[in-house]
C-alpha cells in the first residue's frame, strides 16, 4: 500500500541499500535507486520494488563527484513529484596502514563517505525547508566510528566524524520538523545466502565477535532505518542507531587474524 511518500536511498542498487529500499518500499514509499557502476544490479532492484506495488526510478552517478549528489536530489523530486527521507548510505571501505597512506585514498575516502553523503543532505534539507516538508535524513555510519580497528585510521575517522555531525545537523534543522540520524551497521552478510555461510571464507566465523552469534542482514539494516524515518521514532533526533547484534559494545574485530596481529597470542590455546 502506497503512503504517498517519497525515499531516495544512495548506493541501493545492492548490498545494504537495496536492503534499505526494499523495505521502505514495503512500508509504501515511492523510491528512487541509485547506483555508481552496478546497473544490472541497480535495474534487479528497481524490477524487485515494483513488484511490490510502488513506483521506482533508477539513478546514476558517483557521489564522490561534487556535483552529483545535488543532482540525484533533483531528479528524483522531479520524476517522483517530492522527497520525503534522504538516506545517505553510498559509501566504500578501503583499508590503509599508517605507513602507506596515500593523499590520494585519503582523498577518496573522504570524498565518498563524508563529503558526499553531506552534499546530498544538503540539498535534500533545502528542499525541504522551501516546502515545508518535516521530513528525515538519515546517514549510514559504522560500528568502526566507535571502536578502532586495525587499517581503519582513516575510514573509521570519518565514520566517527559523521556521528558528530548528525548531532549538529539535527540542531540546525530541528526547528522545521526535520530528524537527522545515523545507523551504524556491524557485521552485515550482503555476499552469500544464509545457507551459505559456514562454507564463505569471511563470514563462515564472523558471527563468532558478535554477542548476537549471528550476522546480520541487509533486511535488518533496512527495517531499522524505515523505523528511524517513521512517525513510531517521532522524538529521535541527533541520535545513531547501533545495527550490530551488541558489536560495538565489545568493540570485538571481524576477523581471528586482526587479534592475533595485534596482540601476542603465542601459546594462548596450547
Amino acid at each position: 500500500m502506497r503512503n504517498e511518500k517519497v525515499v531516495l536511498v544512495t548506493g541501493s542498487g545492492k548490498g545494504i541499500g537495496r536492503g534499505i529500499a526494499l523495505e521502505f518500499a514495503r512500508a509504501g514509499y515511492e523510491v528512487a535507486v541509485h547506483y555508481n557502476t552496478s546497473k544490472e544490479e541497480g535495474l534487479s532492484a528497481c524490477d524487485e520494488i515494483t513488484a511490490l506495488g510502488v513506483k521506482c526510478i533508477l539513478l546514476q552517478g558517483d557521489t564522490g563527484e561534487a556535483d552529483v549528489p545535488e543532482r540525484l536530489v533533483k531528479q528524483t523530486i522531479a520524476q517522483l513529484g517530492r522527497l520525503d527521507v534522504y538516506v545517505a548510505n553510498a559509501g566504500a571501505f578501503r583499508g590503509q596502514k599508517l605507513m602507506e597512506l596515500t593523499a590520494d585514498a585519503m582523498d577518496w575516502l573522504y570524498h565518498v563517505n563524508f563529503r558526499g553523503m553531506i552534499l546530498g543532505a544538503k540539498a535534500a534539507a533545502q528542499y525541504m525547508v522551501e516546502n515545508n516538508v518535516e521530513g528525515s535524513l538519515l546517514f549510514n555510519t559504522s560500528v568502526r566510528a566507535y571502536n578502532a580497528h586495525m587499517h581503519d585510521c582513516i575510514y573509521g575517522a570519518f565514520k566517527a566524524g559523521m556521528n558528530r555531525a548528525i548531532e549538529s545537523f539535527a540542531m540546525d534543522l530541528g526547528r522545521y520538523g526535520i530528524r537527522v540520524n545515523g545507523f551504524a551497521p556491524g557485521i552485515i552478510n550482503v555476499r552469500c545466502a544464509p545457507e551459505e555461510e559456514s562454507e564463505h571464507p569471511f563470514y563462515k566465523n564472523t558471527h563468532r565477535f558478535v554477542p548476537l552469534r549471528k550476522n546480520g542482514r541487509a533486511a535488518d539494516i533496512g527495517k531499522a532505518v524505515v523505523w528511524l524515518a517513521s512517525e513510531n521514532a517521532s522524538y529521535v533526533s541527533g541520535a545513531v542507531l547501533k545495527v550490530d547484534g551488541g558489536l560495538a559494545a565489545v568493540g570485538a574485530p571481524e576477523e581471528i587474524s586482526v587479534l592475533e596481529e595485534t596482540f601476542d597470542l603465542s601459546g594462548i590455546y596450547k
